[in-house]
């Protein structure tokens, strides 16, 4: 039988404090997949020094520190002290444990679950640590919409909370790699405009000033595709939009598009998007 003290939503397993999952699920959570379960603004807690208890959550949580200095502590890391402004991501059963730093630590706080959540995860978009989220108090006006608890005001409030957590995860990726490689967006731009042109992967790495391996790595890490899959599907998704807009044959827009061969052209759209490009056509036109 498990020997787990349960208090006040936290089971403490040996060292290990457990932030359980509470009650209060509706239908429209469920149907939706994604349920804001807890929230709280101007929370404060005293400080405390580091490590404190280490703990998890069956949860996702975001923590954006209004006032204060933070500590954020994992195990086997550096413990690293942020400033206000700085928010804290936790995703399910990742052992940690944040707190203030010589002073109170006071924050806006969301915690939510459900399998948009899951999917945001799986796709990079929720990450574990410290991120930039500024001094404007950006999760207040969820925690507002959510505070209503009508099916119309809960579904409202996870758009919110999606449209924010996409937002966040754009504006530190870009802030990370801002001025790093500076060719990279123009070579993206260049490629998207020369529609017939096949770029190599030594005219690209040579646009981004760059060697060939540390090209792919860093073009892998942007788009999340090898260069030669992304201009492929580039490519495809350039033709489907034109096949849907226009009546020139499919030789015409594979020519366009660079590929000399029509059948291989087919072959390829077929393999990306499911369909031939004349049935693409077709469905796209009823």
């Amino acid at each position: 039988m498990d020997n787990s003290v349960v208090k006040n939503a936290v089971i403490k397993h040996g060292d290990c404090s457990v932030h359980k999952i509470p009650e209060g699920r509706q239908e429209v959570h469920e149907k939706y997949g994604l349920w804001i379960c807890r929230y709280g603004r101007d929370g404060s807690s005293l400080p405390q020094k580091p490590p404190s208890e280490p703990r998890y959550f069956e949860f996702y949580c975001i923590s954006h520190l209004i006032n204060g200095r933070g500590w954020y502590w994992v195990p086997g890391k550096p413990l690293e002290v942020f400033e206000e402004g700085k928010a804290v991501m936790v995703t399910p059963r990742f052992i940690h444990c944040y707190s203030g730093h010589n002073s109170n630590y006071v924050e806006d706080t969301i915690c939510f679950t459900g399998i948009i959540a899951d999917c945001l995860f799986k796709t990079g978009i929720l990450k574990n640590g410290i991120m930039e989220m500024g001094k404007a108090r950006r999760l207040l006006p969820i925690i507002e919409t959510v505070s209503d608890p009508s099916r119309n005001s809960q579904i409202q409030g996870n758009i919110e909370l999606q449209n924010l957590l996409v937002a966040l995860y754009f504006e530190n990726k870009k802030g990370k790699g801002k001025g790093k490689y500076p060719y990279l967006d123009n070579l993206l731009e260049k490629i998207k405009k020369s529609r017939d042109k096949w770029w190599t992967v030594s005219e690209m790495a040579e646009f981004c000033n760059l060697s060939e391996a540390q090209f792919r790595r860093v073009f892998y890490a942007s788009t999340g595709n090898s260069p030669k899959d992304y201009i492929d599907r580039l490519k495809i998704m350039q033709a489907a939009e034109t096949l849907s807009n226009s009546d020139g044959s499919v030789a015409n827009i594979a020519n366009n598009f660079g590929y000399s061969d029509p059948f291989h052209f087919s072959r390829r759209f077929k393999q990306i998007t499911g369909l031939s490009p004349e049935r693409y056509r077709q469905e796209m036109m009823r």
